[in-house]
């Protein structure tokens, strides 16, 4: 699996600071996180381009502190003060005021019913919405919904850029269940597709949701990190008409959303 960079691989502000222990720890962290399997101490020391005796101390410091644990292999993995913070983080609520802007803006562009996806306690759920402009549009679709990511144009999005062990786990409690003839039911099909949307950058619903209403997601990104996706969905035949425009509109408006998160804590390597 490739790894998610560092968050300090964007330029750094000149106003900025930084603790270069903490830094380090959340690079050790995002690698760790980063893993499909357990990493060695050599692994990230080479990683980080640290001594390895640097780094036995940064990964004990963080076995005595619970974010990470140390297994009778000598390889480690996520500890449970980091679960404690991921649950805090989704009870919270993700960061959804600094996207309600690009999410207004797409709708107001477009004309169209624009939405955020997220994932959330493994299920990917709309978090908010903006209603189209156009005389006859679809539903908006109301925030907490969630399910039949196979069938939607942001669950196959999230799907894509999902670590192989979420995208598993979601797959393995969750039926392809035919919303429509247009569905994928079948997981090699799925699969497939997942690679595709991975590959050319946004995902498409045609029809595969609900009949007579067709959409394009694409991933709002933050230094590689995929944090959710912005949707726009609209009546098939004008989507068959305007994709290429409603394509590049959504692309547009998701970096838009990535860089209004992207405003603090980068820093140079």
């Amino acid at each position: 699996m490739d790894h998610p960079p560092a968050w300090h691989d964007a330029p750094m502000r000149q106003t900025e600071r930084r603790i270069a222990s903490v830094s380090k720890a959340f690079d050790a962290l995002t690698y760790i996180a980063g893993s499909e399997v357990a990493v060695s101490a050599r692994d990230l020391s080479q990683r980080m381009g640290q001594p390895l005796a640097t780094t036995y101390h940064l990964l004990n410091t963080l076995v005595l502190e619970g974010a990470i644990l140390k297994g009778p292999d000598r390889r480690y993995r996520l500890g449970p003060r980091i679960g404690y913070l991921g649950a805090a983080y989704l009870d919270q609520g993700e960061p959804t005021d600094a996207l309600v802007g690009p999410l207004r803006e797409l709708a107001a562009e477009t004309g169209e019913t624009a939405y955020l996806s997220v994932w959330r306690h493994d299920e990917i759920a709309v978090v908010a919405t903006a209603e189209g402009s156009h005389a006859v549009r679809v539903a908006q679709v109301s925030p907490g919904t969630c399910g039949h990511a196979h069938a939607r144009a942001s669950g196959k999005l999230l799907l894509a850029h999902a670590s192989a062990s979420a995208r598993r786990r979601y797959l393995d409690t969750h039926e392809l269940e035919p919303m429509t003839p247009n569905t994928i039911t079948n997981l090699d099909d799925l699969n497939r597709e997942l690679a595709v949307i991975l590959d050319r950058g946004y995902s498409t619903d045609h029809e595969e949701f609900v009949i007579d209403v067709s959409c394009v997601a694409a991933p709002i990104m933050v230094a590689g990190h995929t944090l959710g996706a912005l949707t726009v969905s609209c009546p098939t035949a004008r989507f068959v008409e305007h994709e290429q425009s409603l394509t590049q509109a959504v692309k547009v408006a998701a970096n838009r959303a990535g860089r209004a998160l992207d405003s603090t804590g980068h820093r140079e390597a």
